[in-house]
């Protein structure tokens, strides 16, 4: 039952075609899509253990790594400072890129612009569960453990890969 409703609250952002371009962009040993589709899911979850609001949850956090661009990997301290404006900046531009094609509640831009905490400060609990949500799911998708599992378990079968 979980998926099923799960995705009919995902369905809208993950069939857009803008967002469908986040499958072709490299992110923790994966796609920005399945990441952030496995974040959302594992979130829908815990939202709805904690009776908290599944559907901002959900639509946040599909939305928290909508930045459209491929973070370009450099060297030495040029790779640091990199990571740190990329860290510090993509919630903002994911922020901007959701709101020119989906209309968001407060919840949802906080989950978007507060899931880098401490970058970002989350306001609500459903911002937090995202927050570390995505911070387990990165690192665990680092090294390489959840890359299949989020592919085969969190991807609807008919969202093309």
């Amino acid at each position: 039952m979980h998926k099923k409703e799960f995705y009919q609250i995902a369905r809208p952002i993950i069939t857009h075609e803008a967002y469908l371009e986040m499958r072709n962009i490299p992110h923790h040993h994966g796609t920005v899509f399945d990441h952030c589709l496995g974040t959302a899911y594992v979130s829908y979850k815990i939202a709805k253990k904690l009776k908290l609001d599944h559907v901002a949850i959900t639509r946040g956090c599909l939305l928290h790594d909508f930045y459209l661009y491929k973070f370009k990997k450099t060297s030495g301290l040029s790779l640091l400072k990199d990571a740190f404006c990329h860290t510090k900046n993509h919630p903002k531009i994911a922020l901007q890129n959701a709101l020119q094609h989906f209309e968001l509640n407060a919840k949802e831009r906080n989950i978007i612009t507060g899931h880098m905490f401490p970058m970002g400060l989350p306001k609500t609990r459903e911002a937090f569960v995202v927050s570390f949500v995505d911070k387990g799911l990165a690192i665990a998708e680092y090294f390489g453990r959840l890359r299949f599992f989020v592919r085969s378990k969190y991807r609807p079968a008919h969202v093309p890969a």
